[in-house]
């Protein structure tokens, strides 16, 4: 019996030099819920140092945040803190080894809530009526005093972190958040359960100007506006020796209790209690953290199969979006061959018209009648045999789009319409010519440029300088009419030649009495002699531009002369400007 008696003492000896040769380090919160929980601290770091020997014990105190981050990186054995964070590092694999427990709350579990306060003379009585006012916290990751209140906002049907108009974090410091609310630098304040009654007397101005919001009944006697959760626990990391979890529980159990029957009880694992998972999911921190940040590397770990499914779903639904699109666009092509018809028909019905209006005032309209007639007609006619074509296909059913007959009707309307243009070419005749006004010439050369480029016809570089301030007498209209002849003359001339560089350039001067318009072009050679291109007829439209050219030039006292050679072709309008407009 001796000898095991010996054995046995031996055995508990070579253990205890085994772990006195192991360091413990113990990590302390320095943010508690309130200052009263401090008369427990010292009692308990005193008892762990008996336990262990002062030589053998390493004691950290941090603020909750750095404490947090040196629990994750595994430098802490042996942890104090509020039950929040003991549940958030539960993922880490932190066990308790006690809970705290007191005269007043002898239940560990249910301590300490959220008290959400406001000035007394405030219109907020109940937790809806806090949102859109203003909030002041301690601590953003505060468990007691902060995170169990945005827990009960989120069970009330509330996003708590849109629900207040702003939030501003005081600290550590409780006393910091009440006197924001009595000052009025914030309509609401957010505290642990209890720290009014710990902390201020019954009879004193808090108490006769605060009071609290959303109360609930508990068995604390502490004003709490939420339900209430256990109390500050002892808690144990995996790299702690389970032999030192066991005498560290041991002796917390064991210990004296302290001012005002503040001890330690047998904690009641709630690891994976609903009531701290429900919270951790609503406000999602702790182990449901990556919810707020979809991507998390603990999002990839634990999803990383579904991930690399939704990839390859969404790989094919790509491909499958293509390949019907290749479809969609087979079978639209007829009607984008027709919006084209329709677009071309319009273009060219536009400069049609623009050509009446302007031979108008002329007063060749009667003479151009039959080449308007010659040369349009042609195009009407190919139009409706497309159109003829296009109706009898969406007949049959290649052209299923209820919107294709309709463009089809657009087409024979505007059809129609350019025909009518034809037959009246004779009446507009009979009209008189507009009246010579001032005008900018400028501002003329510019709306002839602007409805070149809206036509579409040219590509290629266009050089622009135009004097911004010339002013003359005439038709503006005529002079647009020009300005237009001369561009689509140069842009013909280069499309004939196939210029690899095409180039347009367009210059407005003045020189004296006269303004100097210059268009040129490296476009080159033409067909025909400079003498005889003002009277050439062109195989699209009028074919008589150049010589409407001449002929406003002449109407208005001006010239017009056209150089050609194999490399460029110059066209130069000189137009007289009155002496009463002829600013020096």
């Amino acid at each position: 019996m001796f000898a095991r008696i010996s054995i046995f003492l031996l055995s508990q000896l070579m253990l205890l030099t085994v772990h006195a040769a192991e360091q413990v380090v113990v990590g302390v919160s320095l943010d508690p819920p309130q200052d009263n929980n401090q008369k427990i601290v010292e009692p308990t770091l005193n008892v762990l140092k008996e336990t262990f020997g002062p030589q053998n014990l390493k004691i950290v105190r941090l603020p909750l945040p750095e404490l947090e981050k040196n629990l994750e990186d595994g430098k802490i054995d042996i942890f104090l803190s509020t039950s929040g964070l003991s549940r958030r590092m539960a993922q880490k694999g932190a066990k308790e080894l006690a809970t705290m427990v007191s005269d007043r709350l002898p239940n560990p579990n249910e301590a300490y809530g959220t008290l959400f306060i406001t000035r007394k003379d405030s219109p907020i009585n109940n937790l809806s009526d806090m949102q859109g006012h203003s909030l002041v916290a301690n601590l953003k990751g505060g468990f007691y005093g902060h995170q169990i209140g945005l827990g009960e906002l989120v069970r009330q049907g509330h996003d708590p972190y849109t629900f207040f108009s702003s939030v501003h974090y005081v600290g550590r410091d409780l006393k910091k958040v009440v006197d924001a609310v009595l000052k009025g630098k914030a309509d609401v304040g957010s505290v642990s359960s209890c720290f009014l009654e710990d902390t201020y007397p019954k009879d004193g101005e808090v108490w006769r100007n605060l009071k609290g919001i959303g109360v609930k009944p508990n068995a604390t006697g502490c004003l709490a506006s939420t339900d209430l959760y256990p109390n500050w626990s002892v808690s144990t990391m995996p790299r702690a020796d389970p032999a030192v979890a066991r005498k560290a529980a041991e002796a917390l159990l064991a210990m004296p209790k302290a001012e005002g029957g503040m001890g330690w009880s047998i904690a009641t694992d709630l690891n994976n209690s609903s009531v701290f998972v429900e919270l951790f999911k609503d406000l999602q921190i702790g182990p449901f953290g990556f919810l707020k940040d979809w991507f998390s590397k603990e999002f990839r770990i634990r999803y990383a199969g579904w991930l690399l499914l939704g990839i390859g779903l969404f790989a094919s639904s790509l491909l499958l979006s293509f390949i019907l699109g290749q479809i969609v666009r087979k079978r639209t092509r007829s009607l984008t061959e027709s919006l084209k018809k329709q677009n071309e028909l319009r273009r060219k019905e536009k400069a049609v018209s623009e050509k009446l209006s302007a031979l108008e005032r002329l007063g060749v309209v009667d003479q151009l009648s039959s080449i308007v007639v010659h040369e349009l007609r042609q195009p009407l006619t190919t139009i409706r045999a497309f159109l003829f074509g296009a109706k009898k296909k969406a007949e049959k059913g290649v052209l299923t789009s209820e919107e294709a007959l309709t463009v089809f009707e657009k087409i024979e309307a505007q059809s129609n319409r350019a025909q009518r243009i034809v037959d009246d070419v004779r009446k507009y005749a009979k009209q008189k010519a507009g009246k010579y006004e001032k005008f900018s010439l400028s501002a003329a050369v510019d709306s002839a440029l602007k409805d070149f480029k809206d036509s579409g016809s040219y590509f290629g570089a266009l050089q622009v300088a135009v004097n911004e301030n010339i002013t003359m007498r005439g038709s503006r209209l005529e002079i647009e009419l020009v300005v237009h002849n001369l561009l689509k003359n140069a842009a013909e001339s280069i499309s004939q030649h196939q210029r690899r560089h095409p180039l347009i350039s367009i210059a407005l001067s003045k020189e004296d009495d006269k303004a100097v318009l210059i268009v040129s072009d490296n476009g080159g050679s033409l067909t025909k002699s400079p003498s005889n291109v003002l009277s050439s007829s062109k195989p699209e439209g009028l074919g008589l531009g150049l010589l409407i050219v001449k002929a406003i030039a002449a109407r208005h006292g001006g010239s017009f002369r056209l150089d050609v050679d194999d490399k460029r072709a110059t066209a130069c309008l000189t137009l007289p400007i009155p002496e009463d407009l002829n600013e020096k």
